[in-house]
C-alpha cells in the first residue's frame, strides 16, 4: 500500500507582489508524492518555517511572558512586570533544573522548538532533490537555512548548544535516535554553515516585506558571534552591513519612526513580523500600557510589563527615547500620576515606543513586531571595534551618531578614554536604544554583569553558572541522559 503523509499546516503565503503583505491561509493535505514538484509547493513549505515566529499567544514573538524577548529581558535590569508570581521569580533568577514553576514548563517549550532545526533541514533537503531550476532552488533554500539559523541562535542564546540531527539520522525517520546536544564546536559549524549559506543565497531586498533577506541572516549570524564574543567575525558582518546604507538601510532621524504604525517598512528596520489583527496580533500595547491611561477607544491593556525606576535614572534628563515611556502621565480622569504612585510604583512604563494602531480593537494590534534593526548594527560595530583596536575615532562616531538623534551631545573624553570604560558606554548606550527589544540580556552577559546586576535585587537567587537556562528535566529523561545538563543545576 502507498505510504501516504499528511500534515495540518498553518502557513503563511504571499499576495500578489504588489500588496508586499504575508497573508494567512489554511492547507490541510500535502503528499509526498505530489509535493515539493513547483516553485508554488516550495513557496508553501518555506511558508510554513515562519510559523514559530509569531505575535500570537504562546509564540516565540508574543510580548508577555511567553515571548522569548519578553522572557529575557524580565531577567534584567531593565524590564520588570506588575503581573507578579512567576514573573517576579524570573526576575529574581529563581529558577532551577528540578523546578516544577511555570518559568520551566515554558522552558520546556522554548527547548522543544530544536526540532524545528531539523524540520527545517528536512525542507531543504527536499528543495534539494525537486526539479525546479538552480535559480528557484537557492532563493528558497536561503529563507530556510536564515531561518534555520534564526531558531539556532534563540535556543543558543537561551541554553547553549542543543540536539541537531544529522542527515544520515533525517534519512531514516523510523529509527528512533536519543541525540545528544552538540559541543560548542559542532553548534558554530552548524551555525556558522547554514548562515553562511543563506547569506550566500539571499537578496539584498525582497519583493515582499516580511521575508527574511541576507541583512537578516548576516545580523543573526553577527548576534551569534557576539554572544561568543568572537568581535573579529562579528565586526566583518556589521561592516558589511553598513556597506548598505542609504541603499537599503539608514538611521532614521526620529527614532520614534521607527516604531510608527503608519511608517512600517522603513529602512532602518532589518527584519520585522508583519502582524494583523485577526490572526497573529501584536499584542505589544495591551502588555506595557498602564490600564488607567487615556488610551485611544477599543484597546484593552493590563499594566503589566514596566522599566524600574534604577534603570529610568540611567538616562540622561534630556533623552529624546524618554519620550516613548511614562515616567508620568494623566490617567483618565485627568489626575496626574507622578514616580512613586498608582501605577508607577515599580517603574515607568515603555507604552509609547511603538505608535497605536489606529483599527486596533482589543488586545492585539497590526502593528509591524520589529526584531532587527539598523541602529543595533551601529552599536555593535561600535563595540566590535573597541574589542578589536581599543577606543578608535570611528567606534566613538558610531556611538555618537546613535546619541545625536536623540538629543544627546557626544561623548566625553572620560566616557572613551579606555576599552573598558567605552565598553561600559556602550553597554549603556545600547540599554537606552534598544530598551524593551529583548537584547539587555545577551548584552550584560557579554560585559560580565548580568548576574551582578541581578543580585543587587533584594530576594535574588542568582549565581554564576544562571547565564544559561536550565534544560527542563523532562527533556533530559526522555533523552535516556543523552542530553546533558547545563552546569550548575
Amino acid at each position: 500500500m502507498k505510504k501516504i503523509i499528511k500534515y495540518i499546516v498553518v502557513v503563511i503565503v504571499l499576495l500578489s507582489a504588489a500588496s508586499c503583505e504575508l497573508e494567512r491561509e489554511n492547507y490541510t493535505e500535502i503528499y509526498p508524492d505530489n509535493f515539493y514538484k513547483n516553485e508554488t509547493d516550495i513557496i508553501l513549505a518555506v511558508n510554513d518555517l515562519y510559523s514559530p515566529f509569531i505575535t500570537y499567544w504562546g509564540n516565540l514573538y508574543c510580548a508577555n511572558y511567553s515571548g522569548y524577548p519578553t522572557f529575557s529581558e524580565l531577567t534584567t535590569d531593565a524590564y520588570w512586570s506588575n503581573y507578579g508570581g512567576s514573573y517576579d521569580d524570573v526576575r529574581l533568577h529563581k529558577w532551577a533544573g528540578a523546578s516544577t514553576a511555570y518559568e520551566m514548563t515554558l522552558l520546556e517549550t522554548m527547548f522543544r522548538n530544536y526540532n524545528f532545526i531539523s524540520k527545517a533541514r528536512n525542507v531543504v533537503r527536499h528543495i534539494e532533490q525537486s526539479s525546479v531550476s538552480p535559480l528557484i532552488k537557492d532563493k528558497y533554500i536561503g529563507e530556510a537555512n536564515a531561518l534555520r539559523g534564526w531558531m539556532g541562535l534563540i535556543l543558543y542564546d537561551m541554553f547553549g548548544p542543543v540536539p541537531v540531527a544529522s542527515d544520515e539520522v533525517l534519512d531514516n525517520p523510523a529509527t528512533f535516535v536519543y541525540l545528544p546536544r552538540l559541543t560548542e564546536e559542532e553548534y558554530r559549524e552548524f551555525m556558522e554553515s547554514t548562515l553562511i549559506d543563506a547569506i550566500n543565497k539571499l537578496p539584498v531586498n525582497q519583493s515582499v516585506r516580511g521575508r527574511v533577506t541576507k541583512g537578516f541572516a548576516q545580523m543573526v549570524l553577527a548576534k551569534y558571534y557576539m554572544i561568543r564574543k568572537d568581535f573579529v567575525n562579528a565586526e566583518k558582518l556589521c561592516r558589511d552591513i553598513i556597506s548598505l546604507e542609504n541603499s537599503v538601510y539608514e538611521l532614521l532621524p526620529d527614532y520614534f519612526d521607527v516604531f510608527k504604525y503608519e511608517n512600517q517598512g522603513n529602512k532602518e528596520v532589518i527584519h520585522a513580523i508583519l502582524t494583523d489583527r485577526a490572526y497573529r496580533p501584536n499584542y505589544w500595547h495591551a502588555h506595557v500600557v498602564p490600564d488607567d491611561y487615556p488610551i485611544p477607544s477599543g484597546i484593552t491593556v493590563y499594566a503589566g510589563m514596566l522599566i524600574p525606576w534604577d534603570f529610568i535614572d540611567t538616562f540622561e534628563e534630556n533623552d529624546e527615547r524618554l519620550k516613548g515611556i511614562l515616567t508620568s502621565y494623566k490617567d483618565k480622569n485627568g489626575n496626574m500620576v507622578n514616580r512613586g504612585y498608582g501605577k508607577l510604583v515599580r517603574g515607568a512604563y515603555p507604552a509609547l515606543k511603538y505608535s497605536f494602531d489606529p483599527n486596533q480593537q482589543g488586545e492585539g494590534s497590526s502593528n509591524d513586531y520589529v526584531v532587527f534593526r539598523y541602529a543595533d548594527v551601529l552599536l555593535m560595530l561600535a563595540e566590535c571595534i573597541n574589542e578589536n583596536a581599543g577606543p578608535t575615532a570611528e567606534a566613538v562616531a558610531l556611538v555618537n551618531r546613535i546619541r545625536s538623534r536623540a538629543g544627546l551631545s557626544d561623548l566625553s573624553s572620560a566616557q572613551t578614554s579606555a576599552k573598558d570604560v567605552l565598553n561600559s558606554t556602550i553597554l549603556l548606550e545600547r540599554g537606552h536604544e534598544l530598551y524593551a527589544e529583548g537584547f539587555r540580556r545577551q548584552d550584560l552577559i557579554r560585559r560580565g554583569k548580568y548576574i551582578e546586576e541581578a543580585l543587587k535585587i533584594p530576594g535574588s537567587l542568582s549565581a554564576p553558572y544562571k547565564v544559561r537556562f536550565p534544560i527542563p528535566r523532562s527533556i533530559i529523561q526522555e533523552s535516556k541522559d543523552m542530553v546533558k545538563q547545563n552546569d550548575g543545576y
